[in-house]
């Protein structure tokens, strides 16, 4: 949850989606980004503001979707997730529920 929230505050940005891993990876580059974004837009913003900005735009593209006529059974993985994947025979074993929870922020 904690990376697509990021990963959409790093998108609305403008900034390559490649840089998201080094400015999550590195607090140092999460406070550049931040002073970025207050440096062009001339604000104030701090971390906790730019984690917000993610969430809202989640919420905003949800609701899109919603007003599109998604539903909560769009919202799901292909069956191929179920398939066991070698070496380790793993499969995907997140509920329904669990999915759902992803977006309650």
């Amino acid at each position: 949850r904690n990376l697509q929230i990021a990963t959409a505050a790093v998108d609305s940005t403008g900034m390559c989606l490649f840089v998201a891993f080094a400015i999550l990876d590195i607090p140092d580059g999460f406070n550049a980004l931040v002073d970025m974004i207050n440096a062009r837009y001339n604000l104030s913003l701090t971390g906790d503001d730019v984690v917000a900005l993610g969430k809202t735009i989640l919420k905003a593209e949800r609701d899109f979707n919603a007003r599109a006529g998604f539903t909560n059974a769009h919202d799901r993985l292909p069956e191929f997730f179920e398939e066991k994947c070698p070496p380790h025979n793993t499969t995907w074993d997140f509920t329904d529920e669990e999915i759902d929870e992803v977006f309650n922020f």
